[in-house]
């Protein structure tokens, strides 16, 4: 990764995984850019579409740089219904900032506006932990998937729309290669076009970070005295999903795992990496912004 930071703190790695910027553009910006993008980089358009659903772009394209490397980007939105060549209309790019870092096209797109704003963007938190040894609270989310193809071959889906989790086995995900165990959790934030520069006024948020546990818990002398929370705590630590239990008996484990069990996450560290991140593509790339 290229841009990431490593919290000393739970030693947890954190990452933008996918960011969508939006700008405004006239059609003939619009058609510079395609003139541009099928002149030099015709064989990197992977799929071409249009589109008349009103939740729709009506222009957009796939563009993959390479295998498993792509990003998208659309124009003029559907629900605008001003069609006037001078008008402006919406302009949206979607890509993963590690996987392209120093990519001349998305340069060159982000060179197009200097009033860029930051749609959504996913948090990732990498943690050197097997995925079954974490115990996951939904919290006040009602939606909770789990899915699985056996061993720690395991993903779980929190919630939906902004400040959505999944969390995942990133080691299998990726085949990477690695002497060790890494779970991500993803979290989906979306804002209301918050403008690119004014990204240093930005903050995270630590409420939207999920409630998860270590599985490490070691019984003591009165958890073994207690012929009532001693199969709990049990079948909990063998993944028994902990939002299936009584409230009450859902507090009490949280309480036993809330000491040296519970992973914390920093709105410091997690602010501070997408600042980095587009600061590495506005700034250090010399990309105008107002």
């Amino acid at each position: 990764m290229y841009y990431n930071f490593v919290s000393s703190y739970n030693n947890i790695t954190y990452s933008i995984d996918m960011i969508r910027l939006k700008t405004n553009i006239d059609y003939i910006t619009y058609s510079n850019l395609e003139f541009y993008l099928k002149t030099y980089y015709k064989d990197k358009i992977y799929k071409y579409w249009s589109s008349d659903m009103i939740s729709q772009f009506k222009y957009n394209y796939n563009i993959q740089i390479e295998e498993g490397v792509s990003f998208w980007f659309g124009f003029h939105h559907n629900n605008d219904f001003e069609h006037s060549e001078i008008s402006l209309h919406n302009f949206t790019i979607e890509f993963n900032p590690n996987k392209l870092k120093d990519n001349k096209l998305i340069k060159h797109i982000l060179f197009i506006s200097n009033n860029w704003y930051i749609k959504s963007y996913d948090l990732a938190c990498d943690v050197k932990i097997n995925i079954r040894d974490l115990i996951i609270d939904k919290g006040r989310k009602r939606k909770v998937q789990i899915y699985s193809n056996g061993g720690d071959d395991l993903t779980y889906r929190v919630g939906s729309g902004n400040t959505k989790i999944k969390v995942y086995n990133k080691k299998i995900e990726s085949k990477l290669n690695i002497p060790y165990d890494l779970t991500r959790i993803e979290i989906s934030r979306q804002l209301d076009d918050f403008p690119v520069k004014d990204v240093k006024f930005l903050k995270f948020g630590l409420e939207y970070f999920p409630e998860i546990y270590v599985n490490d818990y070691i019984y003591s002398i009165s958890d073994l005295q207690n012929k009532t929370m001693l199969p709990i705590i049990y079948a909990i630590q063998y993944g028994f999903p902990i939002n299936d239990l009584s409230r009450r008996y859902k507090e009490k484990i949280k309480k036993l795992f809330e000491g040296g069990h519970k992973l914390r996450f920093t709105d410091k560290d997690a602010t501070e990496v997408l600042r980095k991140t587009i600061f590495c593509y506005f700034i250090n790339n010399n990309i105008r912004w107002s």
